[in-house]
Protein backbone atom coordinates (compact mmCIF):
# COMPACT_ATOMS: atom_id res chain seq x y z
CA UNK A 1 0.00 0.00 0.00
CA UNK A 2 1.27 3.47 -0.87
CA UNK A 3 2.24 5.87 1.91
CA UNK A 4 0.90 8.81 -0.06
CA UNK A 5 -1.87 10.73 1.65
CA UNK A 6 -4.79 10.96 -0.73
CA UNK A 7 -8.54 11.08 -1.35
CA UNK A 8 -9.89 7.55 -1.49
CA UNK A 9 -12.41 6.34 -4.06
CA UNK A 10 -15.90 7.24 -2.77
CA UNK A 11 -18.00 4.54 -1.14
CA UNK A 12 -21.65 4.11 -0.21
CA UNK A 13 -23.10 4.84 3.21
CA UNK A 14 -23.83 1.12 3.54
CA UNK A 15 -20.13 0.34 3.01
CA UNK A 16 -19.13 2.94 5.61
CA UNK A 17 -21.56 1.40 8.11
CA UNK A 18 -20.06 -2.01 7.36
CA UNK A 19 -16.60 -0.62 8.11
CA UNK A 20 -17.83 0.71 11.45
CA UNK A 21 -19.60 -2.52 12.36
CA UNK A 22 -16.55 -4.64 11.50
CA UNK A 23 -14.26 -2.28 13.47
CA UNK A 24 -12.30 -1.22 10.42
CA UNK A 25 -13.24 2.34 11.45
CA UNK A 26 -12.38 3.32 15.03
CA UNK A 27 -12.23 6.58 16.96
CA UNK A 28 -8.99 8.03 18.40
CA UNK A 29 -8.75 9.40 21.93
CA UNK A 30 -8.73 12.99 20.67
CA UNK A 31 -12.41 12.76 19.80
CA UNK A 32 -15.02 14.13 22.16
CA UNK A 33 -18.29 12.48 23.21
CA UNK A 34 -21.16 12.00 20.80
CA UNK A 35 -23.50 14.96 21.28
CA UNK A 36 -26.13 14.94 18.51
CA UNK A 37 -29.79 14.69 19.49
CA UNK A 38 -32.50 12.81 17.59
CA UNK A 39 -33.69 15.87 15.68
CA UNK A 40 -30.22 16.52 14.31
CA UNK A 41 -29.89 12.90 13.19
CA UNK A 42 -33.28 13.14 11.47
CA UNK A 43 -32.12 16.28 9.66
CA UNK A 44 -28.97 14.49 8.50
CA UNK A 45 -31.02 11.70 6.90
CA UNK A 46 -33.34 14.27 5.30
CA UNK A 47 -30.27 16.00 3.80
CA UNK A 48 -29.00 12.71 2.42
CA UNK A 49 -32.37 11.93 0.84
CA UNK A 50 -32.29 15.34 -0.82
CA UNK A 51 -28.83 14.66 -2.26
CA UNK A 52 -27.18 17.33 -0.15
CA UNK A 53 -23.42 16.77 0.36
CA UNK A 54 -22.40 15.67 3.85
CA UNK A 55 -18.78 16.85 3.53
CA UNK A 56 -15.53 14.94 3.40
CA UNK A 57 -14.48 12.55 6.15
CA UNK A 58 -10.88 12.37 7.30
CA UNK A 59 -9.24 9.08 8.20
CA UNK A 60 -5.89 8.20 9.70
CA UNK A 61 -4.75 4.79 8.49
CA UNK A 62 -3.01 3.13 11.45
CA UNK A 63 -0.30 0.61 10.61
CA UNK A 64 2.39 1.39 13.22
CA UNK A 65 2.40 -1.22 16.04
CA UNK A 66 3.74 1.42 18.44
CA UNK A 67 0.76 3.70 17.84
CA UNK A 68 -1.65 0.80 18.22
CA UNK A 69 -0.04 -0.13 21.52
CA UNK A 70 0.51 3.32 23.03
CA UNK A 71 -2.83 5.00 22.41
CA UNK A 72 -6.40 4.08 23.09
CA UNK A 73 -8.95 3.80 20.33
CA UNK A 74 -12.70 3.49 20.76
CA UNK A 75 -15.62 1.72 19.11
CA UNK A 76 -18.46 3.74 17.65
CA UNK A 77 -21.67 3.97 19.67
CA UNK A 78 -24.48 1.90 18.21
CA UNK A 79 -27.09 2.13 20.96
CA UNK A 80 -27.10 5.55 22.59
CA UNK A 81 -28.84 6.30 25.87
CA UNK A 82 -29.23 9.73 27.43
CA UNK A 83 -27.99 10.25 30.99
CA UNK A 84 -27.41 13.05 33.50
CA UNK A 85 -23.79 13.27 32.38
CA UNK A 86 -24.70 13.49 28.71
CA UNK A 87 -25.16 9.94 27.57
CA UNK A 88 -23.52 6.71 26.49
CA UNK A 89 -19.77 7.01 26.02
CA UNK A 90 -17.63 5.09 23.57
CA UNK A 91 -16.18 1.78 24.71
CA UNK A 92 -12.43 1.20 24.58
CA UNK A 93 -11.62 -1.03 21.64
CA UNK A 94 -9.83 -4.26 22.42
CA UNK A 95 -6.92 -4.14 19.98
CA UNK A 96 -5.69 -7.68 20.66
CA UNK A 97 -4.76 -9.10 17.29
CA UNK A 98 -6.03 -5.96 15.58
CA UNK A 99 -5.02 -5.60 11.95
CA UNK A 100 -4.53 -2.19 10.37
CA UNK A 101 -7.52 0.13 10.68
CA UNK A 102 -8.70 3.67 10.02
CA UNK A 103 -9.10 6.16 12.88
CA UNK A 104 -11.75 8.79 12.10
CA UNK A 105 -10.26 12.19 12.87
CA UNK A 106 -13.04 14.26 11.29
CA UNK A 107 -16.60 13.02 10.92
CA UNK A 108 -17.35 11.26 14.21
CA UNK A 109 -20.73 12.92 14.81
CA UNK A 110 -21.99 12.26 11.28
CA UNK A 111 -20.78 8.65 11.11
CA UNK A 112 -22.12 7.83 14.58
CA UNK A 113 -25.48 9.33 13.61
CA UNK A 114 -25.60 7.16 10.47
CA UNK A 115 -24.63 4.10 12.52
CA UNK A 116 -27.32 4.73 15.14
CA UNK A 117 -29.93 5.48 12.48
CA UNK A 118 -29.24 2.37 10.40
CA UNK A 119 -28.17 -0.28 12.91
CA UNK A 120 -28.75 1.10 16.40
CA UNK A 121 -31.14 2.93 18.67
CA UNK A 122 -31.50 6.15 20.65
CA UNK A 123 -32.91 5.86 24.18
CA UNK A 124 -34.34 9.19 25.32
CA UNK A 125 -35.12 10.43 28.80
CA UNK A 126 -38.66 11.67 29.26
CA UNK A 127 -38.89 15.22 30.53
CA UNK A 128 -39.71 15.78 34.20
CA UNK A 129 -39.13 12.11 34.98
CA UNK A 130 -36.65 10.61 37.43
CA UNK A 131 -33.24 9.77 36.03
CA UNK A 132 -33.06 6.75 38.32
CA UNK A 133 -36.03 4.77 36.99
CA UNK A 134 -35.98 2.58 33.90
CA UNK A 135 -39.57 3.60 33.19
CA UNK A 136 -38.33 7.16 32.59
CA UNK A 137 -36.61 6.13 29.36
CA UNK A 138 -37.88 5.20 25.92
CA UNK A 139 -35.83 3.23 23.40
CA UNK A 140 -36.42 4.41 19.86
CA UNK A 141 -35.29 3.49 16.37
CA UNK A 142 -35.25 5.57 13.21
CA UNK A 143 -38.17 5.24 10.80
CA UNK A 144 -39.17 6.87 7.53
CA UNK A 145 -42.82 7.48 6.77
CA UNK A 146 -43.09 6.33 3.14
CA UNK A 147 -46.57 7.79 2.73
CA UNK A 148 -46.08 11.33 3.94
CA UNK A 149 -43.70 14.24 3.69
CA UNK A 150 -42.42 15.91 6.85
CA UNK A 151 -44.61 18.44 8.61
CA UNK A 152 -43.78 22.01 7.54
CA UNK A 153 -41.30 23.55 9.98
CA UNK A 154 -38.52 26.14 10.20
CA UNK A 155 -35.91 23.51 9.28
CA UNK A 156 -37.53 22.99 5.89
CA UNK A 157 -37.55 19.17 6.13
CA UNK A 158 -39.05 17.23 3.24
CA UNK A 159 -38.86 13.61 4.39
CA UNK A 160 -40.61 12.40 7.53
CA UNK A 161 -37.82 10.69 9.49
CA UNK A 162 -38.68 10.03 13.13
CA UNK A 163 -37.19 8.14 16.06
CA UNK A 164 -40.11 6.00 17.27
CA UNK A 165 -40.76 3.14 19.62
CA UNK A 166 -40.96 -0.13 17.68
CA UNK A 167 -44.55 -1.39 17.59
CA UNK A 168 -46.87 -3.86 15.91
CA UNK A 169 -47.73 -1.14 13.41
CA UNK A 170 -44.24 -1.28 11.89
CA UNK A 171 -44.36 -2.09 8.19
CA UNK A 172 -48.15 -1.78 8.25
CA UNK A 173 -50.26 0.82 6.50
CA UNK A 174 -52.21 2.47 9.34
CA UNK A 175 -54.16 5.72 9.13
CA UNK A 176 -52.39 6.65 5.92
CA UNK A 177 -48.86 6.18 7.37
CA UNK A 178 -46.31 3.50 6.63
CA UNK A 179 -43.37 3.65 9.03
CA UNK A 180 -40.43 1.86 7.47
CA UNK A 181 -37.50 0.88 9.76
CA UNK A 182 -34.62 2.71 8.06
CA UNK A 183 -32.06 0.03 8.95
CA UNK A 184 -34.13 -2.55 7.01
CA UNK A 185 -32.88 -1.00 3.79
CA UNK A 186 -29.49 -2.64 4.36
CA UNK A 187 -31.06 -6.09 3.99
CA UNK A 188 -32.80 -5.23 0.71
CA UNK A 189 -30.05 -6.26 -1.65
CA UNK A 190 -30.45 -7.23 -5.26
CA UNK A 191 -29.02 -6.83 -8.69
CA UNK A 192 -31.48 -4.28 -9.98
CA UNK A 193 -31.20 -0.54 -9.77
CA UNK A 194 -33.36 -0.48 -6.65
CA UNK A 195 -32.21 -3.74 -5.17
CA UNK A 196 -35.25 -5.79 -4.14
CA UNK A 197 -37.39 -2.80 -3.18
CA UNK A 198 -40.01 -3.78 -5.78
CA UNK A 199 -40.30 -7.24 -4.25
CA UNK A 200 -40.51 -5.68 -0.79
CA UNK A 201 -43.25 -3.29 -1.92
CA UNK A 202 -45.25 -6.15 -3.43
CA UNK A 203 -44.81 -8.37 -0.37
CA UNK A 204 -46.04 -5.62 1.96
CA UNK A 205 -48.81 -4.33 -0.29
CA UNK A 206 -47.31 -0.84 -0.51
CA UNK A 207 -49.23 1.72 -2.51
CA UNK A 208 -47.53 3.15 -5.59
CA UNK A 209 -46.68 6.44 -3.90
CA UNK A 210 -44.66 4.62 -1.21
CA UNK A 211 -42.31 3.05 -3.74
CA UNK A 212 -40.64 6.29 -4.75
CA UNK A 213 -39.26 7.24 -1.28
CA UNK A 214 -38.33 3.59 -0.63
CA UNK A 215 -36.36 3.43 -3.88
CA UNK A 216 -34.78 6.79 -3.02
CA UNK A 217 -33.73 5.53 0.41
CA UNK A 218 -32.12 2.46 -1.15
CA UNK A 219 -30.34 4.60 -3.69
CA UNK A 220 -28.81 7.09 -1.21
CA UNK A 221 -27.80 4.41 1.33
CA UNK A 222 -26.81 1.43 -0.81
CA UNK A 223 -26.06 2.76 -4.26
CA UNK A 224 -24.82 6.35 -4.29
CA UNK A 225 -21.08 6.82 -3.74
CA UNK A 226 -21.61 9.71 -1.33
CA UNK A 227 -18.94 9.02 1.30
CA UNK A 228 -15.70 10.75 0.35
CA UNK A 229 -12.70 10.16 2.61
CA UNK A 230 -9.27 11.74 2.74
CA UNK A 231 -6.85 9.18 4.14
CA UNK A 232 -3.75 10.22 6.05
CA UNK A 233 -1.20 7.42 5.79
CA UNK A 234 1.72 9.07 7.63
CA UNK A 235 2.40 7.39 10.97
CA UNK A 236 3.26 10.74 12.58
CA UNK A 237 0.83 11.26 15.46
CA UNK A 238 1.72 14.92 15.93
CA UNK A 239 1.13 15.73 12.28
CA UNK A 240 -2.29 14.13 12.52
CA UNK A 241 -3.00 16.08 15.71
CA UNK A 242 -2.12 19.30 13.90
CA UNK A 243 -4.39 18.37 10.99
CA UNK A 244 -7.21 17.59 13.41
CA UNK A 245 -6.75 20.95 15.15
CA UNK A 246 -6.92 22.84 11.86
CA UNK A 247 -9.74 20.96 10.15
CA UNK A 248 -12.12 19.69 12.83
CA UNK A 249 -15.44 21.40 12.27
CA UNK A 250 -17.72 19.85 14.84
CA UNK A 251 -18.97 22.08 17.68
CA UNK A 252 -16.67 24.47 19.50
CA UNK A 253 -13.18 24.55 17.93
CA UNK A 254 -10.53 22.67 19.89
CA UNK A 255 -7.02 23.87 20.48
CA UNK A 256 -4.04 21.56 20.71
CA UNK A 257 -3.96 21.43 24.50
CA UNK A 258 -7.65 20.38 24.51
CA UNK A 259 -6.75 17.47 22.30
CA UNK A 260 -3.73 16.55 24.39
CA UNK A 261 -6.01 16.49 27.44
CA UNK A 262 -8.39 14.22 25.54
CA UNK A 263 -5.53 11.85 24.73
CA UNK A 264 -4.34 11.89 28.35
CA UNK A 265 -7.91 11.22 29.51
CA UNK A 266 -8.11 8.17 27.27
CA UNK A 267 -5.20 6.74 29.29
CA UNK A 268 -6.30 7.99 32.72
CA UNK A 269 -10.01 8.61 33.03
CA UNK A 270 -9.74 10.63 36.27
CA UNK A 271 -7.28 13.21 34.98
CA UNK A 272 -9.87 15.68 33.70
CA UNK A 273 -11.78 15.73 36.99
CA UNK A 274 -8.57 16.00 39.02
CA UNK A 275 -7.33 18.82 36.80
CA UNK A 276 -10.59 20.73 37.12
CA UNK A 277 -10.50 20.27 40.90
CA UNK A 278 -6.93 21.60 41.11
CA UNK A 279 -7.81 24.59 38.92
CA UNK A 280 -10.75 25.39 41.20
CA UNK A 281 -8.73 24.93 44.41
CA UNK A 282 -5.94 27.24 43.23
CA UNK A 283 -8.49 29.90 42.30
CA UNK A 284 -10.38 29.69 45.59
CA UNK A 285 -7.24 29.65 47.76
CA UNK A 286 -5.04 32.13 45.90
CA UNK A 287 -7.08 34.04 43.32
CA UNK A 288 -4.84 32.81 40.48
CA UNK A 289 -6.52 31.43 37.36
CA UNK A 290 -4.65 28.47 35.87
CA UNK A 291 -5.72 26.03 33.18
CA UNK A 292 -5.43 22.39 32.22
CA UNK A 293 -2.70 23.12 29.69
CA UNK A 294 -0.72 24.97 32.39
CA UNK A 295 -0.88 21.86 34.58
CA UNK A 296 0.14 19.55 31.73
CA UNK A 297 3.02 21.83 30.77
CA UNK A 298 4.15 21.93 34.42
CA UNK A 299 4.14 18.13 34.46
CA UNK A 300 6.37 18.00 31.39
CA UNK A 301 8.87 20.52 32.76
CA UNK A 302 9.05 18.93 36.21
CA UNK A 303 8.93 15.22 35.40
CA UNK A 304 9.71 14.82 31.66
CA UNK A 305 12.08 17.66 30.78
CA UNK A 306 13.66 15.93 27.80
CA UNK A 307 10.91 17.16 25.49
CA UNK A 308 8.32 19.59 26.89
CA UNK A 309 6.34 20.25 23.72
CA UNK A 310 2.62 19.49 23.49
CA UNK A 311 3.13 16.36 21.42
CA UNK A 312 1.06 13.20 21.24
CA UNK A 313 4.13 11.13 22.10
CA UNK A 314 4.55 13.00 25.38
CA UNK A 315 1.15 11.83 26.61
CA UNK A 316 1.12 8.17 25.69
CA UNK A 317 0.33 5.50 28.24
CA UNK A 318 3.78 5.44 29.94
CA UNK A 319 3.88 9.22 30.34
CA UNK A 320 0.33 9.44 31.64
CA UNK A 321 1.12 6.65 34.08
CA UNK A 322 3.99 8.79 35.36
CA UNK A 323 1.56 11.71 35.71
CA UNK A 324 -0.81 9.51 37.69
CA UNK A 325 2.07 8.36 39.91
CA UNK A 326 3.25 11.91 40.69
CA UNK A 327 -0.12 13.66 40.67
CA UNK A 328 -0.44 14.28 44.40
CA UNK A 329 3.03 15.80 44.58
CA UNK A 330 2.50 17.92 41.45
CA UNK A 331 -0.84 19.23 42.77
CA UNK A 332 0.80 20.10 46.09
CA UNK A 333 3.71 21.90 44.43
CA UNK A 334 1.42 23.93 42.16
CA UNK A 335 -0.90 24.89 45.02
CA UNK A 336 1.92 25.95 47.34
CA UNK A 337 3.73 27.86 44.59
CA UNK A 338 0.72 30.06 44.05
CA UNK A 339 0.25 30.48 47.79
CA UNK A 340 3.87 31.68 47.91
CA UNK A 341 3.15 34.16 45.10
CA UNK A 342 0.02 35.38 46.84
CA UNK A 343 1.97 35.85 50.07
CA UNK A 344 4.50 37.95 48.17
CA UNK A 345 1.78 40.33 46.97
CA UNK A 346 1.54 38.98 43.43
CA UNK A 347 -1.96 38.66 41.98
CA UNK A 348 -3.53 37.12 38.91
CA UNK A 349 -3.68 40.43 37.03
CA UNK A 350 -0.10 41.29 38.05
CA UNK A 351 1.21 37.89 36.92
CA UNK A 352 0.96 38.65 33.22
CA UNK A 353 2.78 35.51 31.99
CA UNK A 354 1.43 32.50 33.86
CA UNK A 355 4.12 30.20 32.45
CA UNK A 356 6.65 32.21 34.48
CA UNK A 357 5.45 30.21 37.49
CA UNK A 358 6.53 26.89 35.95
CA UNK A 359 10.31 27.24 36.56
CA UNK A 360 9.44 28.21 40.12
CA UNK A 361 7.26 25.10 40.42
CA UNK A 362 10.21 23.02 39.26
CA UNK A 363 12.57 24.75 41.72
CA UNK A 364 10.22 24.09 44.67
CA UNK A 365 9.70 20.46 43.61
CA UNK A 366 13.42 19.79 43.04
CA UNK A 367 14.45 21.21 46.40
CA UNK A 368 11.42 20.01 48.37
CA UNK A 369 10.88 23.62 49.48
CA UNK A 370 7.28 23.59 48.29
CA UNK A 371 6.32 22.14 51.66
CA UNK A 372 7.44 25.33 53.41
CA UNK A 373 7.20 27.93 50.60
CA UNK A 374 3.80 29.16 51.75
CA UNK A 375 4.92 29.65 55.36
CA UNK A 376 5.73 33.08 56.80
CA UNK A 377 9.10 31.74 57.96
CA UNK A 378 10.28 30.90 54.44
CA UNK A 379 13.80 32.07 53.55
CA UNK A 380 13.96 35.83 52.93
CA UNK A 381 17.08 35.51 50.76
CA UNK A 382 15.51 32.97 48.41
CA UNK A 383 12.30 35.00 48.30
CA UNK A 384 14.21 38.19 47.41
CA UNK A 385 15.94 36.48 44.47
CA UNK A 386 12.69 34.97 43.22
CA UNK A 387 10.93 38.34 43.40
CA UNK A 388 13.81 40.02 41.53
CA UNK A 389 13.78 37.34 38.84
CA UNK A 390 10.00 37.46 38.34
CA UNK A 391 9.61 41.24 38.30
CA UNK A 392 12.51 41.82 35.90
CA UNK A 393 11.21 38.98 33.69
CA UNK A 394 7.87 40.80 33.48
CA UNK A 395 9.45 44.21 32.92
CA UNK A 396 11.61 42.83 30.12
CA UNK A 397 8.86 40.67 28.58
CA UNK A 398 11.06 37.59 28.90
CA UNK A 399 8.08 35.22 28.62
CA UNK A 400 6.64 36.76 25.47
CA UNK A 401 6.23 34.57 22.36
CA UNK A 402 7.09 30.87 22.23
CA UNK A 403 8.26 29.59 25.60
CA UNK A 404 9.18 25.90 25.25
CA UNK A 405 12.89 26.55 24.62
CA UNK A 406 12.91 29.16 27.40
CA UNK A 407 11.29 26.80 29.92
CA UNK A 408 13.71 24.02 28.98
CA UNK A 409 16.71 26.31 29.45
CA UNK A 410 15.45 27.62 32.79
CA UNK A 411 14.85 24.04 33.92
CA UNK A 412 18.45 23.14 33.10
CA UNK A 413 19.88 26.17 34.94
CA UNK A 414 17.81 25.40 38.03
CA UNK A 415 18.78 21.73 37.79
CA UNK A 416 22.46 22.64 37.74
CA UNK A 417 22.61 25.58 40.16
CA UNK A 418 19.49 25.57 42.32
CA UNK A 419 19.38 24.07 45.78
CA UNK A 420 17.52 24.47 49.06
CA UNK A 421 19.73 27.43 50.02
CA UNK A 422 19.89 29.21 46.69
CA UNK A 423 17.58 30.25 43.85
CA UNK A 424 19.87 30.77 40.82
CA UNK A 425 18.81 34.28 39.81
CA UNK A 426 22.36 35.45 39.02
CA UNK A 427 23.06 32.29 37.02
CA UNK A 428 19.90 32.86 34.98
CA UNK A 429 20.95 36.45 34.23
CA UNK A 430 24.41 35.27 33.19
CA UNK A 431 23.09 32.42 31.01
CA UNK A 432 20.81 34.69 29.00
CA UNK A 433 23.29 37.52 28.53
CA UNK A 434 23.65 38.34 24.85
CA UNK A 435 20.45 36.51 23.81
CA UNK A 436 17.12 37.93 22.71
CA UNK A 437 15.81 37.20 26.21
CA UNK A 438 18.58 38.95 28.12
CA UNK A 439 17.92 40.56 31.48
CA UNK A 440 20.14 43.61 30.88
CA UNK A 441 18.58 46.99 31.66
CA UNK A 442 20.11 49.79 29.57
CA UNK A 443 19.77 53.57 30.03
CA UNK A 444 16.89 53.85 27.56
CA UNK A 445 14.84 51.26 29.44
CA UNK A 446 15.72 52.87 32.77
CA UNK A 447 14.51 56.25 31.50
CA UNK A 448 11.28 54.59 30.38
CA UNK A 449 10.86 52.82 33.74
CA UNK A 450 11.37 56.03 35.70
CA UNK A 451 8.58 57.68 33.69
CA UNK A 452 6.00 55.01 34.57
CA UNK A 453 2.88 56.54 36.13
CA UNK A 454 0.53 55.66 38.96
CA UNK A 455 -1.86 52.77 38.29
CA UNK A 456 -0.05 51.30 35.30
CA UNK A 457 0.77 47.58 35.24
CA UNK A 458 4.47 48.22 34.64
CA UNK A 459 4.55 50.58 37.63
CA UNK A 460 3.37 47.78 39.88
CA UNK A 461 6.29 45.61 38.78
CA UNK A 462 8.87 48.31 39.54
CA UNK A 463 7.37 49.04 42.95
CA UNK A 464 7.25 45.32 43.67
CA UNK A 465 10.95 45.11 42.78
CA UNK A 466 11.77 48.01 45.10
CA UNK A 467 9.78 46.53 47.95
CA UNK A 468 11.64 43.22 48.00
CA UNK A 469 10.34 40.65 50.50
CA UNK A 470 6.97 41.56 51.98
CA UNK A 471 5.13 40.42 55.08
CA UNK A 472 2.68 37.68 53.93
CA UNK A 473 0.21 38.82 56.57
CA UNK A 474 -0.11 42.33 55.13
CA UNK A 475 -1.74 43.87 52.07
CA UNK A 476 0.16 46.49 50.10
CA UNK A 477 -1.07 49.29 47.85
CA UNK A 478 0.73 51.73 45.61
CA UNK A 479 0.36 55.38 46.57
CA UNK A 480 2.04 58.76 46.38
CA UNK A 481 4.67 59.62 48.99
CA UNK A 482 4.16 63.35 48.72
CA UNK A 483 0.33 63.32 48.58
CA UNK A 484 -1.41 63.85 45.26
CA UNK A 485 -3.80 66.42 46.70
CA UNK A 486 -1.08 69.01 47.31
CA UNK A 487 -0.06 69.04 43.64
CA UNK A 488 -3.61 69.74 42.55
CA UNK A 489 -3.75 72.84 44.78
CA UNK A 490 -1.96 75.58 42.80
CA UNK A 491 -2.36 78.08 45.63
CA UNK A 492 -0.60 75.71 48.04
CA UNK A 493 2.17 75.14 45.47
CA UNK A 494 2.68 78.90 45.02
CA UNK A 495 2.98 79.34 48.76
CA UNK A 496 5.50 76.48 48.99
CA UNK A 497 7.71 77.16 45.97
CA UNK A 498 9.06 80.67 45.56
CA UNK A 499 11.44 79.62 42.81
CA UNK A 500 9.62 79.41 39.46
CA UNK A 501 11.59 76.39 38.26
CA UNK A 502 10.78 74.50 41.46
CA UNK A 503 7.12 75.47 41.07
CA UNK A 504 6.93 74.25 37.46
CA UNK A 505 8.74 71.03 38.41
CA UNK A 506 6.26 70.30 41.22
CA UNK A 507 3.27 71.18 39.06
CA UNK A 508 4.32 68.76 36.30
CA UNK A 509 2.36 65.51 36.67
CA UNK A 510 5.24 63.60 35.07
CA UNK A 511 7.18 64.26 38.29
CA UNK A 512 4.66 63.89 41.12
CA UNK A 513 2.68 60.99 39.52
CA UNK A 514 5.70 58.93 38.43
CA UNK A 515 7.70 56.07 39.97
CA UNK A 516 9.92 58.57 41.78
CA UNK A 517 6.99 59.69 43.98
CA UNK A 518 5.34 56.27 44.37
CA UNK A 519 5.84 53.36 46.73
CA UNK A 520 4.08 50.22 47.92
CA UNK A 521 2.61 51.06 51.31
CA UNK A 522 1.04 48.66 53.76
CA UNK A 523 -2.74 49.13 53.43
CA UNK A 524 -3.54 50.21 57.01
CA UNK A 525 -0.57 52.52 57.10
CA UNK A 526 -1.60 53.97 53.75
CA UNK A 527 -5.13 54.64 55.00
CA UNK A 528 -3.69 56.41 58.04
CA UNK A 529 -1.40 58.46 55.83
CA UNK A 530 -4.16 59.77 53.59
CA UNK A 531 -3.23 63.39 52.63
CA UNK A 532 -0.66 63.76 55.41
CA UNK A 533 2.61 65.34 54.32
CA UNK A 534 5.51 62.96 53.81
CA UNK A 535 7.68 64.52 56.50
CA UNK A 536 4.87 64.34 59.07
CA UNK A 537 3.94 60.76 58.18
CA UNK A 538 7.60 59.62 58.29
CA UNK A 539 7.87 60.93 61.85
CA UNK A 540 5.04 58.69 63.09
CA UNK A 541 5.96 55.58 65.12
CA UNK A 542 6.32 52.33 63.13
CA UNK A 543 6.48 54.11 59.78
CA UNK A 544 9.14 52.81 57.42
CA UNK A 545 11.71 55.47 56.62
CA UNK A 546 13.20 53.50 53.70
CA UNK A 547 12.16 55.73 50.82
CA UNK A 548 15.13 54.78 48.60
CA UNK A 549 16.87 58.15 48.95
CA UNK A 550 20.30 58.85 50.49
CA UNK A 551 20.38 59.39 54.23
CA UNK A 552 19.81 63.01 55.09
CA UNK A 553 17.64 63.74 52.01
CA UNK A 554 14.94 66.24 52.98
CA UNK A 555 11.36 64.99 53.03
CA UNK A 556 9.94 68.50 53.15
CA UNK A 557 7.63 69.44 50.31
CA UNK A 558 9.69 72.56 49.59
CA UNK A 559 12.59 70.25 48.67
CA UNK A 560 10.44 68.12 46.36
CA UNK A 561 12.70 68.63 43.33
CA UNK A 562 15.79 67.38 45.15
CA UNK A 563 13.83 64.47 46.64
CA UNK A 564 12.64 63.32 43.19
CA UNK A 565 16.07 63.68 41.60
CA UNK A 566 17.74 61.73 44.42
CA UNK A 567 15.08 59.05 44.32
CA UNK A 568 15.34 58.63 40.55
CA UNK A 569 19.07 58.13 40.90
CA UNK A 570 18.59 55.62 43.73
CA UNK A 571 15.99 53.62 41.79
CA UNK A 572 18.17 53.63 38.69
CA UNK A 573 21.09 52.27 40.73
CA UNK A 574 18.97 49.68 42.50
CA UNK A 575 17.58 48.22 39.25
CA UNK A 576 21.04 48.15 37.64
CA UNK A 577 22.47 46.31 40.64
CA UNK A 578 19.62 43.80 40.58
CA UNK A 579 20.81 42.39 37.24
CA UNK A 580 24.53 43.06 37.66
CA UNK A 581 26.86 40.06 37.70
Amino acid sequence: MTNRNKYEDPITIAEAIGNIDSRRYLLPGIQRHFVWDTERIERLFDSIMRDYPINTFMLWHITDPGIKESYRFYDFICDFKESRSGGTTNQIHNKAGQSDFDAVIDGQQRLTSLYIGLLGSYTVHMKNKSWDKTTSFTKRRLYLNLMKEAEPNEDGLVYDFKFREPSADDETLVDGNYWFPVGRILSIAGLGENGDTDDYATEHNLPKEAKKPLNKLYKVICSDLSIVCYRQNDQDADKVLDIFTRTNSGGVPLNKSDLIMAIATSNWQDIREKTETLVQDVWENTGFAISGDFILKSFLVVYSPGDIRFKVGNFGRPQVEKLREHWDELAGVISNTFLFLKNQNFSDDLFRAKYAAIPLIYYFQKTGLYQSAAKTTFSADITADIVRWLTISFLKGIFGGQTDALLKRLHDIIEQHGDARHFPFKEIVAEFRGTNRNYAVDDDLLDQILDYRYGKQETKYVLRLLQGVVDPGLIYEQDHLHPKSVFLDEKKLRETFTDEKDFEFAKDKANWDSIANLQLLEKISNINKSDMSLVEWASKPNTSTNFYVPEGTSLELKDFRVFIEERRNAIRKMIREAVAL
